[in-house]
C-alpha cells in the first residue's frame, strides 16, 4: 500500500488560522465539517490570540500543542507559509494541507518562489503536502470532510480532483443520486502530493472499485500514463479533462498552475490507455452509477418500458444515436404482455418495443408485471424505464416505484430509469428523493433520454472493448 494510507486516518489535526468569528472559511471548510461528522481525533484550533473556539481549546501555534499533530490544515496568508512549514518540520507532522492560494497558480514570480520554498522544507523535513490551493481530504471512513452537508455514509467510488470547487460539485451531484465515496482528494497545485501518485494509491486501495477523476493537466507526463495504464487494468477509470480548449488551457494555468498540454494527446492516450473521457461533471456521475450497480453487460439491446407516445419516440431516437439496439418483441413476449394489459381495458396500448403502459399503469401490479416478463426475455440485454413527473403524476410513479425496486431485486439483468421533471420546486425535490429511493434500490436514474443513452452504450462498450 502507497504510503499516502497513513493520510487519511490521522489521529489529530491542526487548523491552522481558526477564528474566534464562526463566518470565517477556515471554521466553515474546517472545523465544523469535523464536528458535524464527529471525528474522534484530536483537534487543535490554532490563533494566536483566541482561548476558545467552538468549544475547544485554543493553541497560537503549533509548536504549543501538547501532543503529537498528525495533520495540519493551513488557511493563513501566501507569505506566512514557510515559517508555517518549518514548524511542521520541527513538530513531526505527517501532511500539511494548504488551501491558501497565491502560489504559482498566479504565474507570477513570487508566488512561484513561495511555492517552491515550502516544498523544499517539506522535502527536506519529510512532510507530505497537499495543495497549495486545494480543499483537501474528504474521507467518510475517517469521519474528515470539507465540507459539513457531505454524506457520513462511505462508498466504492475514489475521485482525485485538481479543482476544489469541482470536487464539492461532484460530491454533490453524486450523494444526490445515490453515489458515495471511499476518499475524495482535492490537490489543486500538486506542489509535492499529485495525480499520479494519487492514481496510484486508488488503484490499489480496497475501498476503491471505481477511479473518477477531474484533472486540468500534469507535470510528470509519462509517470502519469504509466500509472494510468496499470490503474484501466485493474478497475474503471472516468476522467473529466478541464482547459480543452484555448481559453480553457490559460485558464487552467491560472487556476492550479498546471500544463494542460493539447487535447488532441490527451483524447489520443486516454483512448488508446482504456480511460473513460467524460464532457462533464453530470456524465462523470453518469457513468459511475452504472459501474456503481451493475455488473458486465455482454450485449447492447435494450428493453424499453415506459408512459407516453411522444416520449417512445424520443428515447428510441436517443437510443439508437448511442448504437444502442431496440429489437421489436417477438409474437410470444408481446401476447404475454398483453395478458397484462388487454385490448379492452387498454385500448390502443403498445406491446412492442417500446412498450407504452401510458393507460395501464395505474392499475395495481400492472407494471412490476410487465418488467417481469421483460427481464425474463432472452433477447433484451439492459431495460430502461422512462416516466415525466407532471400534475397528476406524483403520486402515481410513487407507488410504483417500490413494486419496480422489488423487481429489479428478483432478476439479475439491469434496470434503470430516466425520470424527466420541470423546475417545479415540488417536483425537484421529489426527483431527488426517488432517485435516492431507487439508487438504493439499484437502480441508477438519469434526468434525460440522451444522458441515460449515453451513459449505456459508454458502459457496453468498456467491456466490448475488454473483451476485445
Amino acid at each position: 500500500m502507497s504510503d499516502l494510507e497513513s493520510i487519511f486516518h490521522p489521529k489529530s489535526i491542526a487548523i491552522v488560522g481558526a477564528s474566534p468569528n464562526p463566518a470565517r472559511v477556515t471554521n466553515r471548510f474546517y472545523l465544523y465539517p469535523l464536528l458535524q461528522f464527529g471525528y474522534e481525533g484530536k483537534i487543535y484550533p490554532i490563533h494566536l490570540t483566541a482561548r476558545e473556539i467552538a468549544g475547544l481549546k485554543v493553541y497560537p501555534s503549533i509548536m504549543d500543542v501538547p501532543g503529537p499533530v498528525d495533520h495540519v490544515s493551513c488557511a493563513i496568508r501566501a507569505d506566512l507559509t514557510p515559517q508555517l512549514m518549518r514548524q511542521c518540520v520541527a513538530k513531526g507532522v505527517k501532511l500539511i494541507q494548504i488551501y491558501t492560494s497565491g502560489f504559482s497558480e498566479t504565474g507570477q514570480e513570487k508566488g512561484i518562489r513561495l511555492e517552491n520554498e515550502i516544498a523544499e522544507i517539506a522535502r527536506r523535513g519529510n512532510v507530505r503536502v497537499l495543495g497549495p490551493n486545494c480543499m483537501g481530504i474528504y474521507c467518510p471512513g475517517s469521519k474528515i470532510a470539507y465540507i459539513d452537508y457531505f454524506s457520513k455514509e462511505g462508498g466504492n467510488v475514489g475521485l482525485l480532483s485538481q479543482s476544489g470547487g469541482n470536487s464539492m460539485e461532484v460530491v454533490q451531484i453524486g450523494n444526490s443520486r445515490g453515489v458515495y465515496f471511499s476518499k475524495v482528494v482535492s490537490y489543486g497545485n500538486a506542489c509535492d502530493i499529485n495525480e499520479a501518485e494519487l492514481l496510484e494509491y486508488f488503484t490499489h486501495d480496497p475501498q476503491t472499485k471505481i477511479i473518477i477523476g477531474y484533472i486540468e493537466g500534469t507535470r510528470d507526463g509519462r509517470r502519469f500514463i504509466n500509472v494510468l495504464r496499470e490503474a484501466t487494468r485493474a478497475k474503471p477509470v472516468i476522467m473529466l479533462k478541464g482547459g480543452t480548449t484555448e481559453a480553457g488551457t490559460k485558464t487552467a494555468a491560472s487556476h492550479t498552475g498546471s500544463l494542460a498540454g493539447s487535447n488532441v494527446i490527451w483524447e489520443s492516450f486516454f483512448r488508446q490507455l482504456g480511460v473513460m473521457q467524460v464532457s462533464d461533471l453530470e456524465e462523470l456521475i453518469d457513468l459511475t452509477l452504472l459501474f456503481q450497480h451493475f455488473k458486465p453487460v455482454r450485449g447492447r439491446k435494450l428493453g424499453l418500458v415506459g408512459s407516453g407516445g411522444g416520449a417512445s419516440v424520443l428515447i428510441t431516437d436517443s437510443c439508437e444515436k448511442e448504437r444502442l439496439l431496440i429489437p421489436p418483441f417477438p409474437e410470444e413476449i408481446r401476447g404475454r404482455l398483453r395478458e397484462f394489459m388487454p385490448e379492452e381495458l387498454d385500448p390502443g396500448s403498445i406491446v412492442h418495443n417500446p412498450l407504452d403502459f401510458s393507460t395501464s399503469w395505474p392499475r395495481p401490479g400492472v407494471v412490476p408485471a410487465l418488467l417481469e416478463t421483460t427481464a425474463k426475455y432472452d433477447g433484451i440485454d439492459f431495460i430502461l424505464i422512462y416516466f415525466g413527473l407532471g400534475p397528476g403524476i406524483e403520486e402515481r410513479i410513487t407507488k410504483v416505484i417500490d413494486p419496480i425496486i422489488e423487481t429489479r431485486r428478483n432478476f439479475s439483468k439491469p434496470i434503470a430509469m430516466v425520470l424527466r421533471y420541470n423546475q417545479a420546486p415540488q417536483e425537484g425535490k421529489l426527483a431527488v428523493d426517488l432517485q435516492r429511493s431507487c439508487a438504493a434500490g439499484g437502480i441508477p436514474v438519469f434526468t434525460s433520454f440522451d444522458r441515460a443513452a449515453r451513459a449505456i452504450n459508454r458502459f457496453v462498450s468498456y467491456y466490448e472493448q475488454r473483451q476485445s
